[in-house]
């Protein structure tokens, strides 16, 4: 079985992405443009092309939001997550022998000389 996942995978969110994305890149053109510019420049056509921006960045994100709604999907850190295994922990453990002639590992933070 091949399974190939891409982050188009789901157009919907690519889409936002794309428009929150391209928003964001129309702002930062309209800045550059404005420092350019300088003083002469046409403030005008320059603070509409920022307000496209801001306002695509808007709909991105905010469509994102309606979508996706990440406040309402997060892991809960206080319940433990079942690791599928089908069987507990076991925190008992043997200590292993040390071969003849090996060092013990040292701590943390502690060197030998």
């Amino acid at each position: 079985m091949n399974i190939k996942t891409t982050k188009t995978d789901n157009p919907l969110t690519f889409g936002m992405a794309l428009t929150g994305g391209i928003g964001l890149v129309l702002m930062i053109v309209a800045l550059g443009i404005g420092v350019v510019q300088g003083e002469s420049g046409n403030t005008g056509a320059v603070g509409l092309l920022f307000l496209g921006g801001l306002v695509l960045l808007i709909i991105g994100v905010g469509a994102w939001i309606a979508v996706t709604r990440p406040f309402a999907h997060f892991d809960d850190i206080t319940q433990p997550k079942d690791t599928g295994h089908g069987h507990g922990s076991d925190d008992h453990h043997e200590p292993e022998a040390l071969v003849e002639g090996e060092k013990p590992a040292l701590p943390a933070g502690e060197s030998h000389h």
